[in-house]
């Protein structure tokens, strides 16, 4: 069986953000994959808790327009 389309749309989303910024997309694969809270994310990749929350809200912002419709 195949994924649902929205599931294959995050990861095409998710692939394209990490070609543009590869730490930000590693934050949302820990945050949502991981289950992972700021600090344990910025202790996995040796940033800031500050660094992670700046990552995430652009990454937000970046899937938020990539899956947006039309």
């Amino acid at each position: 069986t195949e994924p649902p389309a929205d599931v294959v749309d995050v990861h095409e989303a998710l692939a394209a953000l990490e070609k543009v910024d590869a730490r930000a997309a590693k934050v949302v694969e820990l945050k949502f994959f991981g289950g992972l809270e700021h600090d344990e994310i910025a202790q996995a990749l040796s940033v800031s808790v500050a660094t992670v929350k700046r990552d995430w809200a652009v990454a937000r912002a970046w899937l938020h327009r990539a899956l947006a419709p039309g």
